[in-house]
């Protein structure tokens, strides 16, 4: 049983951190025993320094506080009804089940009533994207011993959903929980001992929603530069800021598409040089570094070939050091030579006709290609 709060300190709850099975939950009783049963279970421990800021955790807290002392003025219309304020949103009835769940917005506080007596009220919220969702709440009452829990549709158990802590501080609790992207439920109802509904209209809860992105980007992915281009491209988180650096300084960065692709422009490279990339969103969340090394991108030279007749047996001629050299004919491989250090090269073939046409080409370490030379074989 939780202690009953003033209406000048606030309840922040949220929870459902046990891993129970759907069905070992379920054959115990109704929504109203299995949220009880939910809170009991609730091993508490404290929210670990550093998960979520103290400004967040305050604006949860103020939202809360607000929407308790400040109740609308005809508190009638609070139920049934489509009663509209821009900085509250009000409880709609019938909402006592996962499906019937009125939607939460984040920023703006709910608030409801818990009446007739076992009135069991459903919310939903949605995270958008992995990170940690905070969920508050209070009362105006001590006619209400406020409880509500965080959970997967059903009351099921996937992993999406951990219970990170809880902290308490000026009579206010509040619980946070790693969430990945998805629509979460809170139920919420009057753990009130009381063998009779001492509720009035003007007994209010009220429940608030945060949400902060604190998991990084994954670690972007790199196409193959060279010393020849001007860009850096490949794929990242869409929507952050991709840059890209060589050593300590930053050689360009741009904004990933909603496709997640990238272009960062930077100056041509010398081949070998290390360039480190990572992406940033919007919650200033920076991914792990990922590194490309800059490879030859320049084609070597066309190779230069000596005179060939049809009593010769090896090609001849130059081409940049270390290349292999290839002789076709006719699309075919018939010879290759590696270039020594001085650029020459001599690949053995067999005779050939006149008139019979060669092909020459050069390929460097890194796959580069040169222009072929085209030579034909002479009578002497």
């Amino acid at each position: 049983m939780r202690k009953k709060v003033a209406i000048s300190s606030l309840v922040l709850v949220g929870l459902l951190a046990s891993s129970l099975s759907v069905d070992s939950v379920k054959a115990e009783g109704n929504d109203f025993e299995l949220a009880k049963k939910a809170m009991e279970r609730q091993v508490e421990k404290p929210l670990e320094k550093g998960i979520v800021d103290y400004q967040t955790l305050n604006k949860l807290g103020i939202e809360v506080e607000g929407a308790n002392l400040n109740p609308p003025k005809d508190l009638k219309k609070i139920r049934f009804s489509n009663y509209y304020n821009e900085d509250y949103i009000f409880e709609q009835e019938y909402n006592d089940d996962f499906y019937s769940a009125n939607a939460t917005q984040y920023g703006k506080p709910t608030i409801g009533q818990l009446l007739p007596y076992y009135d069991f009220d459903f919310h939903k919220v949605v995270v958008p994207r992995s990170g940690v969702l905070l969920v508050g709440g209070g009362t105006n009452s001590y006619a209400i011993d406020l409880s509500f829990l965080t959970t997967e549709k059903d009351w099921g158990y996937s992993g999406k959903l951990e219970y990170l802590g809880t902290e308490y501080e000026d009579g206010v609790e509040i619980q946070g929980y790693q969430a990945k992207a998805g629509t979460y439920y809170i139920p919420v109802y009057d753990n009130d001992s009381d063998s009779y509904d001492d509720n009035t209209e003007y007994d209010l809860y009220a429940i608030a929603t945060e949400f902060v992105d604190n998991v990084a980007p994954s670690k972007p992915t790199i196409n193959k530069v060279d010393n020849n281009d001007k860009s850096v491209t490949g794929k990242a988180e869409k929507g952050s800021t991709v840059t890209v650096k060589s050593g300590k300084t930053t050689l360009g960065s741009a904004t990933a598409t909603s496709k997640g692709t990238f272009s960062v422009a930077i100056k041509v490279q010398k081949t070998g040089t290390n360039l480190t990339i990572t992406a940033k969103d919007s919650a200033g969340n920076v991914s792990s570094s990922a590194s490309v090394t800059v490879v030859d991108g320049t084609p070597p030279s066309q190779p230069t070939v000596n005179k060939v007749d049809r009593n010769d047996t090896s090609v001849t001629g130059t081409a940049e050091r270390y290349s292999n050299v290839t002789i076709k004919k006719d699309g075919r491989v018939m010879s290759s030579d590696q270039a020594d250090s001085k650029g020459r090269y001599s690949a053995k073939i067999n005779p050939q006709k006149s008139g019979t046409v060669l092909s020459i080409n050069a390929k460097d370490k890194a796959g580069n290609i040169s222009q072929t030379k085209s030579i034909k074989v002479v009578k002497k």
